[in-house]
């Protein structure tokens, strides 16, 4: 049970201050354990996207996360380890928290909008769980993106998402509708 101790107006000050700081250096770190490859697909996305020019999702037959690309069965999958794994620092919501950023919602919807899913999945792959890259097969990887579209509101479909690049790479990631 939670009790209450008065840590005066200093006190409640450099706890906020300590909350921000988090939040702002775990922010930072999302860019800085980048791979060349991986820098270089945002800024070839990033330029797609200037205005003038075609964006990733209007490619003919393409699909986007909210075209059924992943099942129940694998968002259920997800679950049990973004549970066990992830929620810790990005909360059981996965909106993030003051240990680590959201990862549904503002950063699907703008710091990957227009970008393949792989770049999503790939950045996933290689830097989490911190310090521990690469814990979970491609495929387990998969299972997370999937949960992760479940809770940012992409619908399910039939067929399960591959954790693979060309799969992936064929999925556009665009804002919610």
């Amino acid at each position: 049970m939670w009790t209450s101790i008065d840590v005066g107006r200093a006190g409640r000050t450099a706890i906020v201050a300590a909350g921000l700081v988090a939040a702002v250096a775990t922010s930072a770190f999302a860019f800085d354990n980048m791979t060349a490859e991986q820098r270089e697909a945002l800024e070839a996305n990033a330029a797609a996207a200037e205005p003038g020019q075609a964006s990733g999702s209007g490619d003919a037959g393409g699909r986007t996360i909210f075209d059924g690309v992943y099942t129940e069965e694998q968002a259920d999958r997800g679950m049990e380890f973004f549970g066990t794994d992830c929620a810790t620092c990005h909360s059981n919501t996965a909106r993030g928290s003051s240990a680590a950023p959201g990862l549904i919602g503002y950063t699907l919807d703008s710091k990957y909008a227009d970008q393949p899913l792989y770049n999503y999945f790939d950045y996933m792959r290689a830097n989490m769980p911190p310090g521990n890259a690469g814990w979970f097969t491609d495929e387990e990887y998969a299972d997370i993106t999937a949960y992760l579209l479940e809770l940012h509101g992409a619908p399910a479909g039939d067929t399960e998402l591959a954790g693979t690049e060309e799969a992936l790479s064929s999925i556009t990631i665009v804002p919610t509708p």
